[in-house]
């Protein structure tokens, strides 16, 4: 009986090894993450922005961003945006979702848009555009939302 079970859970063990590996790289379609200190340079910086986004092969999209908008010349006011909407198109991507911080802004939509240029030295920029708030487009619109360079960071499309 022991055999028996040492068999079987050996067999069940090496079907979930052969199948998972190819569901995970399979599952999973795009990544996108931006890191920086937005796009004024201090003392007028907007501070931060920073996103993480995965689109799924199952056509759902998980991910967070925040944007301190205001930074240090006025009050800031950090954003938080759970994102439900990721486009890319080459090195550009669009991402979109829900306001959930400040409470007076909660529920409303919001979009942005990303380019990655590379990461050596010699390329260059990557480039950003504002959070904007409740235009009526999504990401599956891709608008031609303005770009501006990052002063630093880093904008990875997957």
């Amino acid at each position: 009986m022991k055999r028996l079970v040492v068999l079987f859970v050996a067999l069940v063990a090496g079907v979930l090894l052969s199948v998972t590996p190819a569901a995970f790289a399979d599952g999973v379609i795009h990544k996108v993450s931006v890191g920086g200190a937005d796009i004024l340079a201090p003392p007028g910086s907007d501070a931060n922005f920073s996103l993480s986004a995965v689109q799924y092969a199952d056509g759902t999209v998980t991910g967070q961003w925040e944007d301190t908008v205001f930074g240090r010349s006025v009050p800031a006011v950090a954003l938080h945006v759970e994102i439900d909407c990721l486009e890319v198109v080459g090195n550009d991507a669009w991402l979109s979702g829900v306001i959930t911080r400040p409470d007076s802004l909660a529920g409303l939509t919001a979009i942005t848009r990303v380019r990655d240029n590379g990461t050596s030295a010699n390329d260059p920029a990557d480039q950003i555009s504002f959070t904007f708030i409740n235009i009526g487009a999504t990401c599956t619109d891709q608008p031609n939302l303005p770009l501006v360079d990052l002063i630093n960071g880093q904008v990875t499309i997957q």
